[in-house]
């Protein structure tokens, strides 16, 4: 009997968890800002403006987007197989230290 041994992420995968990422963060930066010294005025140009209500949401749903795509792409990873009853006896050899022979009675 035979089993499978494969890591479920590759390079590719984890080159896409970056990028989505990177673009969460890009995306939470251009939302920030816009702040006031005096707090009696209401710069609301900068408050509800273009960056703020459209381009930041879209790029941080672009960066979910990536990190899902980044799951659900197949990892490129040779598969290795390996055989069950190998694997078995070398794990049992390696777990039971070498005894000697109990003597036998005559």
């Amino acid at each position: 009997m035979t089993y499978q041994k494969q890591r479920l992420l590759g390079k590719q995968n984890f080159v896409f968890v970056l990028i989505g990422l990177a673009l969460i963060l890009v995306g939470f930066f251009i939302m920030a800002g816009g702040a006031t010294t005096d707090p009696n005025v209401y710069p609301e140009e900068a408050m509800y403006g273009f960056q703020r209500t459209v381009l930041a949401p879209l790029v941080i749903l672009a960066g979910f987007a990536m990190q899902i795509v980044a799951i659900w792409t197949k990892a490129d990873i040779p598969i290795i197989q390996q055989d069950a009853k190998a694997t078995a006896t070398k794990s049992v050899k390696q777990q039971v230290p070498a005894t000697k022979a109990p003597n036998k009675i005559k």
